[in-house]
């Protein structure tokens, strides 16, 4: 085979396999953000829709009390026969037929149509607040289950590391032995702590897995599929928080809300007690005796009147004014006015309890943000020194001027110290996303 052709068969497997190394690249889903997180668990979660109702049903109740305020428009009809064996016709007439269109409107209610249409808007502004209330704690989940895989995969990187680290110390004893050394109580309590060691990475995967396990739970995702996240940014200081950031939770502002609602019940409640005044009018036909197309008085009074004669005279239009105000109810509208106001300052005392939780969580979640990140600093820059302290030990060991106590603590305390940061890393996350929860801002 001469050169060409193999220099050309050579350049096309080539191409196949860059082509086939690019096409798995691009298969590769990029890692998931935390704000692709947040967007999915939201589209995903089952108490989100159901809050979403709320909000639709609301806003269809203020529809109606809003109508209720303007004019009525309405077909009105029926047809009574009542043939001539049948009841007295004095008190039957015969029967009757009707068929009206009739418009009312309230002229004065004493403001209860006006109060219910208030408490109709403040209900849905109330239940918008629970939907914000809902997606925020959907929120809060997912920042914390997000923070917890970071922390775990941290975690195992770390108790990996220090296996490792374990393992070749482990090596060192183990040809001292060979060689003769009485090193054989140094390497039983270093087989063991390889093996805590190791139950303790079988934790941190297990911990892992249920974070991620949850994480794909509120996003929507089967849990079998892989899940690669995008790293946060490293911790930063608290910022100074602006005055009384908490009084924007959704909590509060349902709360709020709930007494617009309140105070418009008791308006509504107290213009039971004024006068009620309503207007309406028809026309259309309204005419009695359906045992005849003609009725016998109709007849005598016209001499060969038709049925369109006889619907010409059933033709005709009619107001009515409608007036009422309760006298006496044995306290019927006293007990109802009294609800609807005790109801209207429970709300009250409920904004009352809802602001000062609001605030405790908001100062609590500070406050554990500022300790976590203190924390975090001073053990991020233990962690190298640690680091280096275990590997100074292990080289004194191997020239024979350190113990073996000193090379296990040294390990423990480069092990301890990584968890520990990973540990105050996951605390600030968590408090991170409370101080959001309860804030808006970090």
């Amino acid at each position: 085979m001469s050169c060409p052709i193999i220099a050309r068969a050579f350049a096309l497997v080539t191409l196949a396999a860059c082509a086939a190394s690019g096409l798995a690249v691009e298969s590769s889903p990029p890692p998931i953000t935390l704000e692709d997180a947040l967007a999915a668990a939201r589209r995903a979660n089952a108490e989100l829709p159901v809050a979403s109702y709320d909000v639709r049903i609301a806003q269809q109740r203020r529809r109606e009390a809003e109508a209720m305020r303007r004019a009525q428009l309405k077909l009105d009809g029926d047809l009574w026969i009542a043939p001539a064996p049948g009841y007295d016709p004095v008190i039957t007439n015969l029967g009757e037929d009707r068929l009206q269109l009739g418009v009312r409107k309230t002229l004065y209610d004493g403001g209860a149509l006006r109060a219910g249409a208030a408490q109709a808007r403040a209900e849905v502004a109330a239940s918008e607040a629970r939907y914000r209330l809902a997606e925020g704690d959907v929120d809060l989940e997912v920042r914390q289950q997000y923070a917890a895989i970071l922390a775990a995969e941290r975690e195992l990187d770390a108790r990996r590391e220090g296996l490792e680290r374990l393992g070749s110390y482990l090596s060192l004893l183990e040809e001292r032995q060979r060689s003769g050394q009485a090193v054989a109580p140094d390497l039983l309590r270093t087989r063991v702590r390889l093996a805590t060691d190791r139950a303790a990475l079988v934790a941190a995967e297990q911990s892992a897995d249920q974070a991620r396990t949850a994480l794909d739970v509120l996003m929507g995702r089967a849990a079998t599929a892989p899940l690669a996240l995008a790293p946060l940014p490293a911790p930063a200081a608290p910022a100074s928080a602006s005055d009384e950031p908490w009084r924007g939770v959704p909590e509060l502002a349902a709360a709020e809300h709930d007494v617009e609602a309140a105070e418009a019940a008791s308006r509504a409640a107290g213009a039971q007690l004024r006068p009620q005044v309503s207007a309406s009018a028809d026309a259309g036909l309204w005419g009695s005796d359906t045992t005849r197309l003609v009725p016998d008085d109709f007849a005598a009074g016209h001499p060969g009147a038709t049925l369109g004669d006889r619907l010409r005279r059933d033709l005709g239009y009619s107001f009515r004014l409608d007036f009422s105000l309760p006298l006496f109810d044995s306290g019927v509208y006293a007990a109802r006015i009294a609800q609807a106001r005790l109801a209207a300052e429970q709300a009250r005392q409920e904004v009352r309890a809802q602001s000062a939780s609001a605030e405790r969580q908001w100062s609590e979640a500070r406050q554990s943000m500022a300790r976590a990140y203190e924390q975090y600093e001073i053990l991020v820059a233990a962690e190298p020194q640690a680091r280096d302290a275990y590997l100074e030990a292990e080289s004194r060991y191997r020239g024979g001027t350190a113990s073996y106590l000193e090379v296990l603590d040294a390990f423990s305390a480069s092990v301890d110290t990584a968890v520990a940061a990973v540990e105050a890393e996951l605390a600030y996350r968590s408090a991170e996303a409370l101080v959001l929860r309860w804030g808006g801002t970090p």
